[in-house]
């Protein structure tokens, strides 16, 4: 492995890899924190579904994120976590900024469908969010990377000026900055 070196403790990946009975330890340059809190836990990461991983990580890269390696991980978690191929294979990539931990991972075949479609009308992650200085500016960023802003639901929340919009793969994210006078 290149770069920094950082053990990963992630129940998406190492969690399920010790559950069918893999050893190894994967490691990343980027990545969740290897140490735990005193109760002997820590949150890790939250992990996203995406059908183009390079294409992906362009656009949260353009949010800021610094990305770490590629990693293969065993067909057998890809098929733990919902891959129907017989012959399906599982990447991943982490992505961090701010101290939080995205996970983007792509299945060989990819999946289907979007998973986040009409999320906040559907049990599990309903959006990701930014706090940012200038909506507008990030609004930009977003649709110049290759996602989506849904500027009907543009709103004004006391100071706060609130615009949702969605990466390449559709998961919803929330931009919210100073609402302007």
């Amino acid at each position: 492995m290149t770069g920094k070196i950082s053990l990963i403790i992630g129940a998406s990946a190492i969690g399920l890899a010790t559950l069918l009975g893999s050893a190894q330890i994967v490691r990343a340059d980027v990545g969740p924190a290897s140490s735990l809190d005193a109760d002997g836990a820590m949150f890790a990461n939250v992990s996203i579904s995406v059908a183009d991983l390079d294409k992906s990580t362009k656009f949260y890269q353009a949010l800021g994120f610094e990305a770490g390696d590629v990693h293969a991980l065993p067909g057998a978690v890809a098929k733990v976590l919902g891959a129907k191929g017989a012959d399906a294979k599982l990447e991943i990539r982490f992505l961090k900024r701010d101290g939080v931990v995205l996970e983007l991972i792509h299945f060989t075949p990819a999946a289907p469908k979007k998973a986040s479609a009409g999320s906040a009308s559907q049990l599990g992650l309903a959006h990701i969010a930014f706090r940012v200085d200038s909506v507008d500016r990030i609004a930009k960023i977003v649709r110049d990377n290759g996602g989506k802003t849904l500027d009907a639901g543009r709103t004004k929340l006391g100071s706060m000026d609130i615009l949702f919009a969605t990466d390449p793969d559709g998961t919803h994210i929330e931009i919210a900055g100073p609402a302007k006078s």
